[in-house]
């Protein structure tokens, strides 16, 4: 039987001090990070989180021993070189004057080293819009430019925090398939899924919008993942759409009544409302 009421949590962010998420991601937990907080484990030994984006939550828990992975390289890469060369990525981006020109002109390049490409994603990521990562069919970023008076492009301190944390959990960073990455996960590990989705599309407008960013089918294989971490004894929490597909897909575990949260994704402020998504534990 499927539970109607919707939670609400306060919209004041959990991280108010110290270290922080340095990147802008579209779909991102920040929003949900205290519903999150509130049924995730207290204790387990190594953290998975296979959907990375901007690891509201590995910033919230600081954990001990966290492996970090995500599809896009150019995410997983930048992640890295904050990790092993935060300095050299600063020296790159406080040399960068931010306009209209200069953001079309570095979305047009292709660095070379990785350290350039680390440069070039934050940037990007700092002035496009709403932190939206796209590309077209050449594989090439297309996202316009957003509507910023003073964006922060360098923050120093908080980078160099980052690196920080990323090396006191012992992170290893790699671009994998979910699948892959989570057969390294055992007994007593705590697993983050928060795999792309739209929300605003209830449904056949679920299946149909999410289609291209991850499928039916992928949904489908992520449950198959889900039920072997529950077999394994991991301890697992998922974010997921607020649709009746997932509700039952996912009957068997821990279905939390819906969170409402605003949509910051349509192009006008008058079009964005409030959406509601799903928390499922296996506990």
């Amino acid at each position: 039987m499927k539970n109607k009421s919707v939670q609400q949590f306060k919209k004041e962010p959990i991280l108010k001090e110290g270290v922080k998420p340095f990147l802008k991601w579209a779909g991102g937990k920040r929003a949900l990070i205290h519903a999150i907080m509130a049924v995730a484990p207290k204790n387990y030994d190594r953290y998975f989180e296979p959907f990375l984006g901007g690891g509201a939550l590995f910033f919230t828990l600081k954990p001990k021993k966290a492996f970090l992975s995500d599809i896009n390289f150019e995410l997983t890469n930048t992640y890295r070189q904050i990790q092993r060369n935060p300095q050299n990525v600063i020296n790159l981006l406080k040399k960068i004057n931010h306009s209209k020109e200069m953001y079309y002109k570095i979305r047009r390049k292709r660095s070379r080293s990785e350290i350039q490409k680390a440069s070039r994603f934050i940037y990007l990521n700092r002035t496009c819009w709403n932190g939206l990562y796209r590309e077209n069919q050449k594989g090439e970023f297309n996202v316009p430019i957003g509507k910023y008076k003073n964006p922060i492009i360098c923050d120093k301190e908080n980078l160099m925090r980052v690196s920080a944390l990323l090396n006191n959990a012992r992170a290893l960073i790699c671009k994998a398939d979910f699948e892959k990455q989570l057969e390294k996960a055992k007994k007593g590990d705590f697993v983050y899924l928060d795999p792309p989705y739209v929300t605003t599309h209830k449904n056949n407008g679920f299946l149909q919008y999410n289609k291209k960013i991850f499928s039916l089918e992928d949904q489908k294989r992520l449950y198959n993942v889900f039920v072997g971490l529950d077999k394994k004894g991991c301890k697992v929490v998922l974010s997921n759409a607020d649709h009746d597909f997932i509700s039952d897909l996912y009957s068997s575990f821990n279905v939390h009544p819906p969170i409402r949260r605003g949509n910051t994704l349509a192009a006008l402020p008058n079009k964005r409302g409030l959406v509601t998504e799903l928390l499922i534990t296996n506990y």
